[in-house]
């Protein structure tokens, strides 16, 4: 009956000591990032927390959420610990793994495929200006730049044609729609022009290659109108019965704006009678009737209009365009008047836009001292003087004989003066203003870019200067040459900017990778931009190996290169790096490796020699040190017996080896048991679930030596000794006298329960068979 207790205690103590660990799947890629279109290894094992452990998978199944993004090749089932996976990387993004094998549950693993940085997949466009008004500048650049799906620049390995097309072709022009990006170039740009408001999208294509698409906006200026004037207001009926109508395009403040296109102006002089003044001089060939234009480019136009010779009427004088609708008229008066022989130069401006340009700046007639028209006689040359020469310089006005009234023009500087004031050279002391639109020097915005969208290091690109007032671009007031503060990073080839340049465009190189703060100077203007020298070449390197490194098992280990984003990269030539392990005692490796151009990472073998911890180093020319410390830990088990220290002679006890390795339990070891001194009863062939195997023993002599020794597939044989000593009953025995000896064998019922115990049901540590009296003996 006790010895059913005694075997029904162990088969509980059994079950409830059987506790599942918390094991699961863990995968490494060799290397650690793949890209886009290339073959790799991917390893699947067992981890608990952060150690592997060093248990086989077998039927292991893998499938892709996505086959597009990974595809899983090959599932290699050999005999190690490691399942190695052939896998291929499709295209750039993420996707889940699900692995599954008898014995473990199912697990699901992010995975991302990063793009090629070798490879062409997308298009960088920049537009210089992208916004316009229909006043100001009418030309700008696209440059388009090939770069990967990280946006990252990426020379052209063939000659790559990228066209640009627009629907909106009415409202920009691009000069040139195929854009040749040469073989081991990375961009081009070309110039367009914009032709009317509204909003413009190109679209940017080429084989194989992501379409990209940026757009241009022109606003057009709000409330335009044509602005009417007349020189002269009153006319002798006696001579020069002529004068000038002078048509402006203006906005609602009175500044004048650049014609996008010619504008037509018709106009009509008109009796009392509102019939048509018929010219019946033949000294004019001007008609009374008939219509000019405002150039595109100029805000500007006029004509010369005569009265009936020897007629005192009052006449209207109209004008009309059809964009913009404008209907304006002014009154005009014919006298019979005595002509005088004193007579005043008058000097009438107009307003001005400061282009830069020759242009109307007003007009000149002559007058009586009561205020009456007054013809020249003879030609006169009249001198009008400047207050400010540089933002105006006024040409000598040429009066012919018989006329009463003359134009006046001057060359315009590009911004707006100060105070400005002209007085004609017969009119001592009298001045003129003249009211200048246009940009303020001083609140002028200098602005120094690259005209690409992102510089590569070590190559050519060009260079845009440009003047922006607010956020219009306007013109260069002035020549000046152009300064660049000294550095080692980026080489301007300066030239002199001319008067009038809208954007200006420098040769211009990268010197060296890296970021540098470019102070650029052209006159009175300064800019400091910074430029990013980006480089294709490696930036650094990533050395990974197995978060668990065991002695007798070789471990792979890859070096990948990334760029200064720590994505992968290509080598574009040989990168070859030197290994260095600080203790060679613990690791054998090689002494350098070679990532070949066109790769992008690099495997070698280290052999574990002896537990411990060193550092791995790697140097390579022009990439920053990488070092790493890894720890190699022994898979010799670690072994603890457990027994009595002393027994009586008539005990029989349980002696339990404990197998561990980094603190965990060891399952499934085989163990071999060696006793003297006692006879085994029974005993575990291997460690159970809590790493535990247990035996059972009798003693016969006056100590009881145990030796267990552990081993298994991947573990190397570890051995522990025990000695127990026996006590028996205080006698003095005579020499005859020895103890008998006693038939061991167990009885219950008829039936032997020694071939009901399985050698699991022994596993309870610190069990033992008691009082030898209880159980019958057998020879």
């Amino acid at each position: 009956m006790r010895i059913g207790i005694i075997l029904a205690a162990l088969i509980v103590y059994t079950i409830t000591a059987s506790v599942a660990y918390a094991e699961e799947f863990d995968i490494r890629f060799l290397p650690q990032k793949l890209v886009e279109g290339s073959q790799a290894k991917m390893q699947v094992f067992v981890t608990e927390g952060e150690q592997i452990i060093p248990k086989k998978i077998t039927d292991l199944t893998i499938t892709s959420l996505d086959s597009s993004i990974l595809h899983i090749e090959k599932i290699q089932d050999g005999s190690s610990f490691v399942s190695e996976v052939t896998v291929k990387a499709g295209k750039p993004g993420t996707t889940t793994l699900y692995l599954a094998a008898p014995g473990f549950g199912s697990k699901e693993i992010p995975v991302t495929i990063y793009g090629n940085k070798n490879h062409a997949s997308t298009l960088l466009v920049k537009i210089t200006p992208d916004t316009f008004t229909t006043s100001g500048p009418s030309e700008g650049y696209i440059a388009v730049e090939l770069a990967d799906e990280d946006g990252f620049p990426v020379i052209a390995k063939e000659d790559t044609v990228v066209s640009l097309n627009t629907a909106n072709r009415d409202i920009i022009e691009i000069a040139s729609q195929n854009l040749l990006i040469k073989k081991g170039e990375y961009f081009a740009h070309t110039k367009f022009t914009i032709k009317n408001s509204g909003e413009a999208s190109v679209y940017l294509t080429a084989q194989d290659i992501q379409t990209a698409t940026s757009t241009i906006t022109v606003q057009e200026d709000e409330d335009i109108t044509v602005k009417m004037y007349t020189y002269p207001t009153t006319m002798s009926i006696h001579d020069a019965t002529q004068g000038f109508v002078i048509a402006q395009l203006q906005d609602s403040s009175g500044k004048p704006i650049i014609a996008q296109k010619d504008i037509t102006v018709y106009y009509r002089v008109a009796d009392s009678d509102f019939e048509e003044a018929t010219n019946y001089s033949s000294n004019y060939k001007q008609k009374s009737t008939g219509y000019f234009q405002i150039p595109k480019g100029s805000y500007w136009g006029y004509t010369q209009y005569s009265l009936p010779e020897g007629l005192e009427d009052t006449y209207e004088i109209s004008i009309t365009t059809e964009d913009p609708l404008v209907v304006e008229t002014q009154e005009i008066e014919a006298k019979d008047l005595e002509i005088m022989d004193d007579k005043l130069v008058q000097f009438q401006t107009l307003p001005v836009l400061a282009t830069g340009k020759r242009e109307l700046i007003g007009v000149l007639y002559l007058e009586d001292e009561d205020g009456n028209p007054v013809v020249a006689k003879k030609e006169l040359a009249i001198k009008i003087d400047s207050s400010d020469s540089k933002s105006l310089t006024v040409e000598d006005v040429i009066m012919k004989g018989g006329s009463q009234v003359a134009l006046v023009y001057g060359k315009v500087g590009h911004s707006v003066p100060t105070d400005l004031e002209l007085r004609p050279a017969v009119n001592e002391g009298e001045m003129t203003t003249v009211e200048v639109f246009g940009p303020d020097k001083d609140s002028l915005e200098f602005v120094v870019e690259p005209l690409i969208p992102e510089v590569l290091t070590g190559t050519a690109f060009p260079t845009v200067m440009y003047l922006k007032d607010g956020e219009e671009l306007t013109s260069f007031p002035e020549d000046n040459e152009v300064f660049v503060s000294p550095n080692e990073f980026v080489q301007i080839q300066t030239k002199k900017i001319v008067q009038k340049d809208t954007l200006v465009l420098f040769d211009s190189k990268s010197l060296k990778k890296g970021s540098v703060d470019l102070t650029v100077e052209s006159g009175d203007f300064e800019d400091t931009t910074t430029i990013d020298n980006l480089s294709s070449d490696p930036a650094n390197m990533i050395l990974d190996h197995s978060k668990s490194i065991f002695v007798g098992n070789n471990d792979v280990f890859s070096i990948q290169l990334v760029n200064s984003e720590g994505l992968p990269t290509y080598a574009t030539s040989d990168v070859v790096i030197s290994l260095v392990a600080k203790d060679r005692g613990l690791v054998e490796m090689p002494s350098s490796i070679t990532i070949p151009t066109g790769s992008y990472y690099a495997l070698f073998d280290v052999a574990p020699k002896a537990a411990g911890t060193t550092e791995i180093s790697l140097l390579s020319k022009e990439l920053p040190l990488v070092s790493e410390e890894i720890t190699i830990t022994s898979l010799t088990p670690t072994l603890t017996i457990t027994a009595p220290d002393s027994i009586d002679s008539s005990e029989t006890f349980i002696a339990t080896v404990s197998a561990k390795a980094n603190e965990k339990p060891l399952v499934g070891l085989k163990v071999d048991w060696q006793v003297s001194g006692g006879i085994i009863q029974i005993s575990d062939s291997q460690t159970g679930t809590t790493g535990d195997a247990t035996i059972s023993i009798i003693p016969n002599g006056q100590s009881v030596n145990i030796v267990a020794t552990a081993s298994g597939q991947w573990y190397s044989p570890a051995s522990v000794s025990k000695s127990v000593t026996v006590n028996y009953p205080v006698a003095i025995l005579g020499e005859e006298e020895q103890p008998t000896k006693e038939d061991y064998s167990i009885e219950i019922f008829g039936i032997d329960p020694i071939l009901i115990i399985v050698p699991v049901a022994i596993g309870a540590a610190g069990f033992m068979l008691k009082k030898k009296g209880q159980l019958k003996i057998r020879n």
